[in-house]
């Protein structure tokens, strides 16, 4: 037999830890966070949301639109962070849409697509 070194046997502890906190970080960038922009556009939360929801789809083709009290929501999932979601909302004379950027990993190709549809 050969004789077991210490270091050795703290190796798997070490990749345990280690497995351990990469999980938890990840979680923490799942969680829905606060608006990353918010804006008011004159168009209606139908015809707002009609604009965007084939851009998303054509970036993020799982993207599903959902029907809310008073407008609309937008969902685009993500396997590696949380889904990144738009609100479109009736606001005054037409409606106010407010962006959820799933994370920092997340790109802004869906916000700039939304950015689009506001004039």
């Amino acid at each position: 037999m050969h004789p077991v070194h210490l270091s050795q046997m703290q190796m798997p502890n070490f990749r345990i830890s280690f497995c351990y906190a990469l999980v938890v970080t990840l979680a923490g960038c799942a969680n829905p966070g606060k608006p990353t922009a918010s804006k008011l556009t004159r168009k209606s939360p139908e015809v707002y949301a009609a604009c965007v929801l084939p851009k998303w789809q054509a970036l993020a083709p799982l993207t599903t639109q959902k029907s809310i009290s008073h407008g609309y929501r937008l969902t685009a999932p993500s396997a590696v962070t949380s889904d990144e979601v738009l609100e479109v909302l009736e606001s005054g004379e037409g409606s106010r849409a407010t962006f959820y950027k799933g994370s920092f990993l997340s790109g802004n190709k869906l916000r700039l697509a939304a950015r689009e549809c506001l004039d």
